[in-house]
């Protein structure tokens, strides 16, 4: 057969006519079947507002006639109600007593006096509030005021149980005044009864209606306070039997739903009822669809209550589906006989497009150099093979164009890196070479640890040269006077320069004051003994500052007693030392330094001026990245006594901390790259260079069982080329044998990987590294014994 384009074949797959014809009659009977489930939602909808709307109302009547008939009473309209608290606690337990959802009745009188009584069974919440004994079920809360225009007033409670008998009070004081409640004054503005709009009460957090209505003297206002969740018992007896969710919600709030969990204030329901439409809508609420209809059919005053009604489209589709669903299987049936006929005609159709897929999936998994041409009876098929060919090599070439220029990039990192300081010479190009020598070792071994770890993948591979590359890129971030910082005074410059300028003011006053005693009539002899006795003094406290300003030995509590008895030494200033400063240096600096010049000023000295406060956007990136180390308060101290104070070394906490940081900028900062899913290891075990097994390491404490192999591998490539660098200004370097005494003790603490170190060893890796990187005098062999390294490691030689 020969070659023809595509329209040759459109005869032989005329099928697709039927399964088009097929699927229009049933999107058109799917159609029909979502119409009439429309029109019975909206049926049942219209039918639960009518329900609704009548019990709203009915519960409306109940309550506004129990206030009206307890507002006409004798006993409320008595001029002297106020003291008969048994006649009133009788009259308003009535109502309560058959209705539990009476939270309280109470009326409040014009010489801003109140008597309420209060419903304990309501909720457990209400004795709790009142703080009520076990026995109480009705409290009276009598506020009293002797004299109307007092703003304190007394606040009595006196606690009744079931049989009216009294039990005992409490009294409190209170500011509580009723002449101001919104009750009272609508009350007071209407006629009759008056109802409020639904509120959240404050006391009982729950949702509920106040009534209330004048008195017969027009002054004092009788009132009901009653909730709403009769309303949502109702609303969730409907909701079993007709699976419909309903909301009631009047004047901008939710008074009543089926669902018993909804806040008053729920914006996404509120917003769904802001327009009723009384038409039926389909709506999506977390992936469930949804029939609703929103509908006023009740009014309360000028507000309405709008019902919100919604069903579960699944649910209501159900029974329409199983038709549907019959009729797709008799199509099914149907369109199985003509199976042979379309195997037939696909397999000719089908089988060069799932041969250029496989090419595709070639390219997809970016093994461009398997991919091949594909030849078929379509010409089109043919031109779209070659194009894959073509697009493979394109993006072969491509690639390699750009892993060149990454890893380029990579270096370029790493050099920047080492190249900000003379003393870390080539650290980010030595940690690759042992990382990438101990990876080899690690992916040969047969060890049991290792025979899981084989990594064959050009791709991963790279991955672990280059986060070894990148694991320093987060002391960018460093300031180089920090990491290189070589004697405890240094910033910048070496700030012993400037005590030595303060001593040698000190020792020309000496000389000033021994010529002036001559002067006035001191013998030269005694005057030039004074003066060497004060220079001897001077050249012996800078010696010793000097000497601790070095941080080669750790100093003793005599050290420090000594350097504050120097500092307090005071000196005489006569320039300004608020002039020429920047206005991060002027917020450090006292106002009142330099009123009265000359001044007096310690030869040595720490404060605020030395002290640079740390960003709190700094917390927010350790808090993100769940960081465990501790935060010192400052960002940095350089006070004089707080930095030559330094125990041993010459790094204070704050500068500490700030070393270590890299680790925290480094995972920020490879984070933030788009690596792929064969590179992406890069960020973790960049990051987790100074991570420890028994999770003492930092920036966060990880332990070995989030440490990968590759992370480990890191973890002795770092401390070993730490260890045997030359080039470090704060530290000696190590001595072969030294270094490696030093791992196996890292080791048997379990800080270190055992089995990667002993690999390490028994490779031979630390002598063809050292051959090529440490000094000859570094090398000392005959302190190395191997067995006796791997014993102590409980690694046996393979």
């Amino acid at each position: 057969m020969g070659r023809k384009d595509f329209k040759g074949f459109l005869l032989e797959y005329s099928l697709v006519l039927l399964a088009v014809v097929v699927t229009v009659l049933l999107v058109t009977q799917y159609y029909f079947s979502y119409k009439m489930v429309f029109s019975f939602a909206e049926k049942r909808f219209v039918h639960l507002a009518r329900q609704s709307s009548l019990i709203v109302k009915e519960k409306d009547d109940q309550s506004r006639e129990v206030v009206s008939i307890l507002g006409h009473s004798a006993v409320a309209n008595d001029p002297e109600s106020f003291s008969q608290d048994e006649a009133l606690l009788k009259l308003f337990v009535t109502p309560m007593e058959h209705d539990n959802k009476i939270f309280a009745i109470y009326i409040g009188y014009p010489n801003r006096n109140y008597f309420e009584v209060v419903n304990v069974h309501h909720s457990p919440a209400v004795a709790k509030m009142f703080n009520a004994q076990k026995e109480a079920r009705w409290i009276i809360v009598k506020v009293i005021r002797t004299d109307p225009g007092m703003e304190v007033a007394r606040r009595i409670s006196y606690f009744y149980d079931a049989n009216l008998t009294y039990l005992s009070q409490m009294e409190e004081t209170t500011k509580y005044d009723p002449l101001k409640r919104p009750w009272y004054q609508k009350a007071m503005e209407g006629k009759g009864v008056v109802r409020s709009s639904p509120y959240r009460y404050y006391r009982l957090k729950k949702m509920g209606i106040t009534y209330s209505m004048p008195l017969e003297d027009g002054k004092s206002v009788l009132a009901m306070d009653v909730t709403l969740e009769g309303l949502s018992h109702f609303l969730q007896e409907l909701k079993r039997s007709t699976h419909t969710e309903i909301y009631m919600i009047e004047n901008g709030k939710i008074i009543a739903s089926s669902e018993g969990n909804v806040s008053a204030t729920d914006e996404r329901i509120l917003r769904s009822a802001q327009s009723p439409s009384e038409t039926v809508t389909l709506s999506d609420v977390n992936g469930t669809g949804y029939f609703s209809m929103t509908v006023a059919p009740h009014r309360t005053g000028t507000v309405p209550i709008v019902l919100l009604f919604r069903a579960e489209k699944a649910s209501m589709m159900k029974p329409y589906m199983r038709m549907i669903y019959t009729e797709i299987l008799l199509t099914l049936l149907m369109l199985m006989l003509l199976i042979p006929l379309v195997r037939y005609l696909s397999r000719r159709f089908i089988r060069p497009i799932d041969q250029l897929m496989n090419e595709n999936n070639k390219i997809k998994e970016r093994a461009f150099d398997e991919v091949r041409t594909i030849r078929s009876n379509v010409s089109e098929f043919d031109q779209l093979s070659e194009s894959l060919v073509s697009m493979a090599e394109s993006i072969r070439d491509y690639e390699q164009k750009q892993e060149k220029l990454l890893e380029a990039f990579i270096h370029l990192i790493a050099d920047m890196i080492d190249a900000k300081s003379p003393y870390t010479g080539e650290h980010c190009r030595k940690v690759p070479v042992l990382s990438e020598m101990l990876i080899d070792k690690a992916n040969k071994s047969e060890r049991e640890k290792f025979k899981n770890f084989k990594v064959v993948d050009k791709e991963i591979l790279k991955g672990m040269e280059w986060s070894a590359w990148l694991h320093d890129c987060g002391k960018l971030a460093v300031p180089d006077y920090i990491i290189d910082k070589a004697t405890k005074l240094e910033t910048v410059y070496n700030r012993l320069h400037e005590i030595r300028t303060r001593f040698e003011v000190l020792l020309r006053d000496a000389r000033i004051t021994s010529l002036e005693a001559v002067l006035a009539g001191t013998p030269s002899s005694e005057a030039e003994e004074v003066y060497a006795r004060a220079a001897e003094r001077l050249q012996d406290d800078f010696a010793f500052v000097a000497r601790m300003n070095i941080g080669d030995h750790r100093i003793t509590d005599e050290d420090v007693q000594r350097l504050k008895e120097i500092g307090q030494i005071t000196w005489q200033r006569h320039f300004s030392k608020r002039i020429g400063l920047s206005w991060q240096e002027m917020e450090r600096m006292n106002p009142h330094d330099d009123e009265h010049l000359p001044v007096e000023e310690n030869l040595i000295s720490d404060g605020k001026a030395f002290q640079i406060p740390r960003n709190m956007s700094d917390y927010r990136l350790y808090e993100k990245e769940h960081i465990t180390m501790k935060v010192p308060r400052l960002l940095y101290d350089r006070g004089e006594l707080y930095n030559l104070s330094i125990e041993h070394g010459t790094i204070t906490p704050e500068e500490m901390f700030k070393i270590r940081e890299h680790a925290i900028h480094t995972l920020r900062i490879l984070k933030d790259l788009p690596w792929n899913d064969k590179l992406k290891a890069i960020v973790e075990d960049a990051a987790n260079h100074h991570e420890y097994l028994d999770g003492t390491g930092y920036p966060r404490s990880l332990d070995e069982e989030n440490l990968t192999i590759h992370a480990r591998v890191l973890v002795i490539a770092d401390i070993f080329e730490a260890l045997t660098s030359a080039d470090r200004p704060y530290k000696k370097s190590k001595s072969l044998s030294q270094a490696i005494n030093i791992m196996v003790h890292m080791a048997q603490e379990h800080k270190i990987d055992a089995d990667l170190f002993g690999l390490f060893i028994e490779n031979g890796i630390y002598l063809e590294y050292a051959k090529g990187y440490l000094k000859p005098q570094q090398i000392d062999l005959d302190n190395i014994d191997e067995e006796k390294i791997l014993k102590a490691l409980g690694v046996q030689r393979k």
